[in-house]
């Protein structure tokens, strides 16, 4: 294993992870009927944001993001028709829609972890054809000097 690195902004990510939890207590505080529905739809995003060792939390953010956007549907939904947290939680713990927003956050992840080894693949296959490249033109200009072929191949 490589040495630790240090988490972006040291003690900012304290202060970012209060407001969230501020931010969660507030919208708790002014609609308990949509908000414990909504954070048990996030809850995989939010242990994955306590457990995330990426700098900045860059795949943390990422599942975050697509499960808040998986949520904007049945919470919107659940906005105008529930009533009470009864209701809520009735309508927004049906299994289909906790597992559209929790498969969400699993893509999210996945394409965090697939995306910088399918990046390193097109470079290597970009920079093997850039190779051919200048190896056919280093063949041609030999060819036209009547220079002798490096040994170093």
């Amino acid at each position: 294993m490589g040495p630790k690195r240090k988490r972006d902004g040291g003690a900012g990510g304290a202060v970012i992870l209060m407001l969230l939890g501020l931010g969660a207590g507030g919208l708790v505080a002014l609609s308990p009927d949509i908000g414990l529905p909504l954070f048990v739809l996030m809850l995989p995003g939010l242990i994955y944001l306590l457990i995330d060792r990426s700098v900045g939390w860059a795949v943390a953010r990422a599942v975050l993001l697509f499960q808040a956007a998986a949520c904007v549907g049945p919470i919107s939904e659940a906005w105008y028709r529930c009533a009470g947290i009864d209701g809520c939680m009735a309508q927004l713990a049906i299994p289909t829609t906790m597992l559209r927003v929790w498969l969400a956050g699993g893509s999210a992840w996945l394409m965090a972890q697939m995306l910088p080894i399918g990046l390193k693949l097109l470079n290597d296959m970009r920079l093997k054809r850039y190779r051919a490249v200048l190896v056919s033109r280093r063949d041609t200009l030999i060819s036209e000097w009547g220079l002798a072929k490096p040994k170093s191949e």
